[in-house]
């Protein structure tokens, strides 16, 4: 990832880009049936989100087509954390870490001409269908209009316990209440570089940024190891709550270098997944972290 990114010291590989906010969840009236967890029993928890872009270049026109997200990490009463990270297409491009390797290896320029070879993405698409798949729906919605505008889809299953015992795995998703909006790439290159952060900041002035958070329950047979594997549509949805984006952070340079988001940072009522890359992420980003806290 840093390779693919080059240097940009101090910087996330991916992800570079990016808007830290605050604002405040509340949980739904159902959600405790679903799980003990603190911040999904109904009273209002401070959050800190960022939205961002997938690029690992700090300066990368916002109308470039590539995946967004959004992380949110609720502030619990006992002075702990949980996350949740999303992106705004559905799924991840490879199931294992050592699949996710070999697709990011496929597309590094050659040493000795500095150019991809032209083959080697098509070749890994070719076969690797899940990830072709993937970047097919990056394709069918590829520049949100709005950071707002846009659902967020966590990749990962976690396993959810309520109060009396029952556990459900499930996959979360954010649902914007201003409804979803997207831009052609075409159009999306006319606007101005930051032209995602110029909108969020006008709509903030206006009031919150409302999401829904949904909770896509498991059928007995959906896999819940696998990062690439969709569950059906007609899988239930249960509404576990509502989020409100309230304001840029004034001290956002800051927070970029101090802010670890990590889907794996759950409470009690929330567990992890076999999946092999969630439970891959926490030490990649604690690599991260160590180099850009030291400006490299």
């Amino acid at each position: 990832m840093r390779a693919l990114a080059g240097p940009h010291p101090g910087f996330r590989p991916v992800h570079a880009k990016g808007i830290v906010c605050s604002g405040t969840f509340s949980a739904s009236a159902g959600a405790r049936a679903v799980s003990r967890a603190p911040h999904l029993q109904g009273q209002a928890v401070p959050t800190v989100m960022r939205f961002s872009n997938s690029s690992g270049d700090p300066d990368v026109h916002d109308g470039i087509a590539n995946a967004r997200a959004l992380a949110v990490k609720f502030q619990l009463p006992d002075g702990k954390n949980a996350d949740i990270l999303a992106l705004h297409i559905e799924g991840f491009p490879a199931r294992t870490p050592d699949e996710f390797l070999a697709f990011l290896r496929a597309q590094l320029p050659d040493p000795a001409t500095g150019e991809a070879a032209p083959d080697a993405v098509p070749r890994f698409l070719d076969s690797h269908p899940a990830t072709r798949a993937f970047i097919e729906r990056l394709m069918q919605k590829p520049v949100p209009t709005s950071y707002g505008r846009a659902s967020y889809y966590a990749e990962h299953a976690f396993k959810f316990t309520a109060a009396d015992g029952t556990s459900r795995f499930g996959r979360y998703r954010w649902m914007p209440e201003a409804g979803e909006a997207y831009l052609s790439p075409d159009d999306a290159s006319t606007r101005i570089t930051n032209f995602l952060r110029e909108e969020l900041e006008g709509r903030l002035r206006n009031g919150p940024v409302v999401f829904r958070l949904l909770l896509q329950l498991a059928g007995e047979s959906d896999p819940t190891d696998d990062a690439t594997a969709l569950w059906p549509a007609d899988r239930p949805l249960v509404e576990l709550g509502r989020l409100e984006v309230t304001r840029i952070s004034p001290t956002g340079a800051a927070d970029e270098r101090r802010l670890v988001f990590d889907p794996t940072n759950v409470t009690d009522g929330i567990g992890l997944s076999a999946d092999p890359i969630l439970l891959a992420r926490s030490a990649a980003y604690s690599i991260s972290y160590d180099h850009r806290s030291k400006g490299e």
